[in-house]
């Protein structure tokens, strides 16, 4: 499966001039350029190594939308970004937008004149002229970052939106303006684009041009939950990490299911529950070196598959979950196959929740990620804005008026290595960044965050930055494990930690979790932290109800590493000699899934915490 965004008809670092090691042959080989072209070698948009001037009248750069050797594709929606300079008052440029190769009739001719402005031309000549209002005039000599999106092109609602940065800006500080009245009636999806210099004697510059397919949603949707608050919500982790060799990925191995390189097999397990793959395709089921106790062989799954996942959604539909967090491990996103596999598993998660009803957000797991790379996390959280059009989804879930994003992983004292003062970065970032920002933050902090001990660093500065949160989740798995314990934190630090947030205007998400076990991954006691048949779990959410909480994060949906998994699991598991394995109690395969329902009804009031037990077996 391809990447969620990919670059297009581009260098190997997404854009074709201001490189260090841009060369002239390369940028002849994707584009093509008149002789009223030169590279200059030095200077730019950021001082990054060159730029591309188009001398007098004549001077053009085209390209394809399409990657190099598939010269056949076109793209419906799409995006062009460059820096552009007017060496003087006189400059004139027309970005074309084509839909057959060589055309005297392009789909869009946007134009920049140093005297008039932006504005919609028709033909190549720019015969006549259509302001575009809302846009501030040019100023000769500085440079103007540049972005003109294109959505459904080709069809009859065919659309596109202009940003403009201010003078020597690099960042977009205005919203984007919607160009209307084009001419839809002759639009084909997009094959190729041009910048032509048509302003006579004044040579104009242009820079980091970059091109970008969209990959919007655009599929059937189902409006069940309310995506648009997460009062009221029940939301699970979802970790989507698991891969198994011919599932279609460019690992092509096990992932997640194995603590070591080898096969699935006895001794090499990372996992202590197994999944019931008894409702998925044979497909979507894949054969692993255990046996089952009737002598057939012990199957799992993949979360790279789409099919597997829309399953899933369609559980949480079937019980009354409400969504998911959706975990983009940030440590992955270096690697091209593991975000390869993140983005498969987000847009798998997107399309379930459209499907089937549910909310669903990205939460940054900051785990692994080393000092220095927090801008690993901001440049991907651009990518899905920008090109995922994420938030755009309706089944993207909203909180207080803005989109949720969650960061997790911050003021932990197990020597991270990314430092609390990137983590500020970060969430400033999220909430203020004038292009992709405007964020409701959640952050995922230890569970003694408030107090600055036990398994929080004692730093105060994680006070500082708890406070620039909207919502606070503090992380409680292995933090107790007994029902009686469970209500203690209830009582002693979770009623506290509501009282810090209430007076600072922040919500508090609390993490409850139904038992844990990572006997195969660490050699810790199997069935470390007991279910109790689900009372363990139960009592958290009553724990939670009485502090008068409105909102739940359940750890976890899909976890069966560290045996925290509410979705189907079987009580025949696998036999083997070295790896062990936990069960349901001998409960149904669906209990946990009925009593997470079952806990949703409770947090939004629609049961009573007299409800037993019982009833949800």
């Amino acid at each position: 499966m391809a990447a969620l965004f990919v670059a297009l008809a581009l260098s190997a670092h997404a854009t074709m001039v201001g490189q260090d090691s841009f060369e002239t042959s390369n940028f002849s080989t994707i584009w093509s350029q008149t002789e009223g072209v030169t590279i200059q070698k030095s200077g730019g948009a950021r001082a990054t190594g060159g730029f591309a001037r188009l001398k007098a009248a004549g001077g053009k750069l085209e390209g394809d939308f399409a990657a190099p050797g598939d010269s056949s594709r076109a793209l419906t929606d799409f995006s062009i970004e460059f820096f552009l300079r007017m060496q003087n008052g006189e400059g004139r440029l027309h970005l074309q937008i084509e839909g057959a190769r060589n055309s005297s009739h392009p789909e869009l001719t946007l134009g920049c004149d140093a005297k008039k402005g932006w504005g919609i031309s028709s033909g190549t000549s720019g015969a006549s002229w259509r302001a575009i209002a809302g846009l501030k005039p040019i100023t000769a000599g500085a440079w103007y970052r540049v972005r003109l999106v294109g959505r459904d092109w080709g069809q009859t609602n065919a659309r596109c939106t202009l940003q403009i940065s201010d003078a020597a800006g690099s960042a977009f500080t205005t919203p984007s303006i919607r160009l209307d009245g084009l001419s839809t009636s002759m639009a084909q999806p997009a094959r190729q684009f041009a910048l032509n210099n048509i302003g006579g004697n004044s040579a104009v510059d242009v820079d980091e041009v970059s091109l970008a397919a969209i990959t919007p949603y655009k599929g059937a949707i189902v409006r069940d939950v309310d995506t648009k608050t997460l009062f009221g919500k029940v939301m699970c982790g979802y970790q989507g990490w698991f891969g198994a060799p011919g599932d279609g990925s460019s690992e092509r191995g096990w992932r997640h299911w194995t603590k070591g390189p080898g096969p699935l097999a006895d001794g090499n397990a990372k996992v202590d529950l197994w999944p019931d793959v008894s409702e998925l395709d044979p497909g979507q089921r894949f054969a692993t070196g255990f046996k089952m106790a009737n002598g057939s062989p012990a199957e799992v799954f993949s979360s790279f598959q789409r099919p597997t996942v829309l399953k899933h959604f369609e559980w949480m539909q079937d019980y009354g979950i409400d969504g998911v967090f959706v975990q983009r491990f940030a440590a992955d996103l270096q690697n091209p196959g593991s975000l390869e596999h993140c983005n498969a598993v987000l847009a798998n998660c997107r399309a379930g929740a459209n499907l089937h009803g549910r909310a669903y957000a990205v939460m940054y797991d900051l785990s692994g990620l080393p000092a220095g790379k927090i801008d690993t996390v901001i440049n991907d959280w651009r990518a899905l804005r920008n090109q995922m059009v994420i938030t755009e989804d309706p089944a993207y879930l909203d909180h207080r008026g803005k989109p949720v994003v969650a960061v997790w992983g911050i003021g932990f004292n197990d020597h991270r290595n990314y430092t609390l003062a990137e983590c500020r970065r970060l969430i400033d970032f999220l909430k203020n960044d004038p292009e992709v920002g405007g964020c409701t933050v959640m952050l995922g902090v230890p569970s003694y965050w408030r107090t600055l001990n036990r398994d929080a660093v004692s730093d105060p500065a994680l006070l500082d930055i708890a406070a620039m949160a909207d919502i606070i989740s503090p992380w409680t798995v292995g933090r107790y494990t007994t029902p009686a314990a469970a209500a203690r934190y209830a009582e002693t630090t979770l009623k506290l930690d509501q009282a810090w947030c209430s007076r600072r205007g922040i919500d508090l998400l609390p993490v409850v979790f139904p038992g844990f076990s990572w006997h195969n991954m660490k050699g810790d006691p199997s069935d470390q932290i007991p279910r109790e048949h689900g009372r363990f779990l139960w009592s958290q959410f009553c724990g939670a109800k009485r502090d008068a909480i409105s909102m739940v994060y359940v750890a976890m949906f899909d976890e069966v590493d560290e045996g925290t998994a509410i979705f189907k699991c079987v009580n025949d598991v696998p036999t083997g000699e070295k790896s062990k394995f936990v069960t349901w109690e001998g409960l149904p395969s669906d209990f946990y899934l009925k009593m997470v329902g079952a806990g949703t009804k409770l947090i939004r009031g629609e049961t009573s915490l007299e409800t037993r037990l019982s009833s949800q077996r």
